[in-house]
């Protein structure tokens, strides 16, 4: 059973990341920044690093902890596209199926494949769970739309292709340096407490 002070932690990091997740989705609609965690370059580019909180939190602290930062990422996604017009591209984000569902499952989904790398370099096991929680998103995104809206699952996958590979660059140089910076590990240190 956990002390007090671990759940105590756990639920200051999960408030800690929940926010971090709704300021990145704040709409600013700044050139390319459509958000501070959604950088649209026209025609083709379109890359968001939303994810990330929820693999932090996973990483740091269970699968529980990602299901929760995860949840509040797709309620947020939801309340989003609520605000949007009709006939927005973002509006078809109010269907829970295609906004919340698919981003339960992106903590969970990384927690278990950096629990399986566990006789791996620290930092390999970090982009595999940045890699797996980014992959959980963009297919489980599609394949919603895919399925609510019927559209083809492979073409519109193919069509952001560019997308996906520079998320999951990103998304991977992030939570490597987050989490390493957090655990002491940047400078070649022991761990720290978090």
């Amino acid at each position: 059973m956990e002390n007090r002070s671990s759940v105590t932690r756990k639920i200051v990091i999960t408030a800690v990341l929940i926010a971090i997740t709704i300021v990145l989705s704040i709409p600013l609609n700044l050139g390319p920044f459509i958000s501070l965690g959604f950088i649209a370059i026209p025609p083709m580019i379109a890359v968001t690093i939303l994810v990330v909180p929820t693999i932090i939190g996973a990483v740091l602290e269970g699968p529980i902890v990602g299901f929760i930062v995860g949840a509040a990422f797709g309620l947020f996604s939801l309340f989003l596209a609520a605000q949007q017009p009709a006939g927005s591209a973002n509006a078809i984000f109010v269907d829970p199926i295609i906004s919340v569902v698919p981003r339960l499952f992106i903590g969970p989904v990384a927690w278990l494949v950096y629990t399986a790398m566990k006789s791996m370099r620290e930092q390999w096991r970090l982009v595999g769970a940045a890699v797996a929680g980014t992959l959980t998103n963009t297919i489980l995104v599609i394949g919603a739309i895919a399925l609510r809206l019927g559209v083809p699952f492979f073409v519109t996958l193919l069509s952001v292709g560019i997308n996906v590979v520079l998320e999951l660059i990103v998304a991977s140089v992030i939570v490597v340096a987050v989490v390493s910076a957090l655990r002491g590990r940047a400078s070649g240190a022991g761990c720290s407490s978090v």
